[in-house]
């Protein structure tokens, strides 16, 4: 019995996964959709699925003539060339909408095959939602504008393995993930009809599109874009820095590359030339002032990104004394309103790891002010640690500009009932 239970369950997932799998093409109502069929074939045939019946849209090879079977509502709108095989149907409408296949042979032999699903809506938004960032391992929420109560929201996903603009459900009805073996890390926020994305993962990066749709016609369509969360990076000179490469995915058909923002090959640097080892990891052994830029690792359109910040090396710390509940300053005494400058801290709670102070959550009672202080309130025990001030040079100068002219640290450390001068 447990055996037909597993069975069944591995057939729900396979029919799950083969739904959500399927091919979604997004236009707006007025615009248009070409075909691009197979040039070494004799002919092709398209048709459209109604309901549960099949409807034939045309045949390649017998286009025009007056027996064609083409339907009166596509004949003026439908538009090919003699010199290529796309077709293309203009002016779009809602009952455009549905699931398309294509079928072309050669002396009687399939030759291509290909399902999809076109769906028009009535407004598209392409970048609405703007930029969401995360980190690997977060809850995210992204939303969905213009989802209202009487109207049911739809979630796609961009497939980045097809370079077409091409989405997959997210979602087979309002409740069940069929994403991701149905491991339910997909859900729909009730109050707002975001989708909410858990234990984000690498194949996690990339577009979702929410439709908007009144019953089966969709109103309007918006995109947001989740992002692997940029880190930022601080070494000094002659330290060693490893950048991993997250993103990658046992599905990508290549395997990651490693870039630079001012080169696709590293080695064409004028620097020490780092390497990328068995696991895709970027490693300088030894780093020097001029390693400071923005790398990225991508795979299968799918981008990371690193900010390398390399400074001078740099004498003692400065030790200031804390005790719990107050509010201490930290200047950046090298500060000055035509550079840049970040704050950077080694926590003893972290066992030692670097961050910056803006990306740590964390850090919520913490302020960054514009003239270079730093000022952290009802400090804790937690807070204890190295916090280092980088300054970067001037931003004239775009090979320069992320160049650290120079950095100060302050260790700060509890004592129990200090009494400050």
């Amino acid at each position: 019995m447990a055996a037909v239970t597993e069975l069944s369950f591995l057939l729900f997932a396979l029919i799950n996964n083969i739904h959500a799998q399927e091919q979604i093409i997004i236009q707006e109502e007025g615009d248009y959709y070409s075909f691009y069929l197979p040039e070494n074939t004799n002919s092709c045939l398209i048709s459209r699925s109604v309901g549960e019946e099949k409807l034939v849209l045309w045949n390649t090879s017998d286009l025009w003539s007056n027996s064609s079977s083409v339907p009166e509502h596509l004949k003026l709108r439908l538009y090919s060339t003699v010199k290529t095989s796309s077709y293309t149907i203009r002016y779009l409408t809602h009952s455009d909408s549905g699931p398309y296949r294509e079928e072309c042979w050669t002396e009687g032999n399939v030759m291509h095959e290909n399902n999809f699903t076109i769906t028009v809506c009535t407004s598209i938004y392409e970048s609405y939602g703007g930029d969401i960032s995360a980190r690997l391992g977060e809850t995210v929420d992204l939303p969905c504008w213009g989802a209202a109560d009487n109207l049911d929201a739809q979630c796609l996903k961009q497939d980045s393995r097809y370079e077409q603009e091409t989405w997959s459900r997210v979602f087979g009805d309002n409740t069940t993930s069929v994403m991701d073996n149905v491991r339910g890390r997909y859900q729909v926020v009730t109050n707002t009809s975001a989708l909410r994305v858990s234990n984000v993962t690498a194949t996690d990066f990339t577009d979702y599109r929410c439709l908007v749709m009144n019953q089966q016609q969709c109103v309007s369509s918006n995109t947001v874009e989740l992002r692997q969360q940029s880190e930022i990076i601080y070494r000094s000179v002659g330290e060693t820095a490893v950048l991993p490469c997250t993103i990658a995915d046992s599905t990508d058909e290549q395997p990651p590359r490693w870039f630079n923002r001012f080169s696709t090959d590293l080695g064409q640097l004028n620097q020490t030339v780092p390497s990328v080892d068995q696991n895709y990891l970027l490693v300088f052994s030894s780093l020097m002032l001029n390693h400071s830029g923005r790398y990225y690792c991508e795979a299968s359109m799918r981008e990371q990104h690193y900010y390398l910040y390399v400074c001078p090396k740099f004498g003692p710390p400065a030790v200031e004394l804390f005790s719990e509940g107050e509010e201490v300053t930290l200047r950046c005494r090298d500060w000055r309103e035509d550079r840049e400058h970040y704050w950077f801290i080694k926590s003893n709670r972290t066992e030692g790891r670097i961050f910056s102070v803006e990306s740590n959550q964390r850090m919520s009672r913490v302020s960054r002010y514009n003239n270079g202080s730093l000022v952290i309130s009802n400090i804790s025990v937690g807070d204890a640690g190295e916090y280092w001030c980088a300054v970067i040079g001037q931003y004239d100068d775009a090979y320069n500009d992320y160049q650290c002219v120079s950095t100060e640290r302050t260790e700060l450390v509890y004592t129990r009932g200090h009494q400050p001068f």
